[in-house]
């Protein structure tokens, strides 16, 4: 199993959309891809918190594992 960790040295400078784009790429070459973003931030949703980072990575590797497995430290936004 290969794997990438992709990270940053600031907020919004790319980080989710570099990696979605990756798992688009591999899943085009029938590479089986999961996504999991260790730590979040994010505001309030209508069914609570939620990084809306989770719903573009599931999205772009077609995964939809549970939102804990997927992001397991979420912090709300102070």
């Amino acid at each position: 199993m290969k794997s990438f960790f992709i990270t940053g040295t600031d907020t919004d400078i790319g980080k989710t959309y570099i990696t979605a784009g990756l798992a688009v790429s591999l899943r085009k070459l029938d590479v089986n891809v999961g996504v999991m973003k260790p730590f979040a931030a994010g505001t309030a949703q209508k069914k609570g918190y939620k990084s809306e980072d989770i719903d573009i990575l599931s999205h772009a590797a077609m995964v939809y594992d549970p939102e804990n497995l997927v992001n397991p430290q979420f912090f709300k936004i102070p």
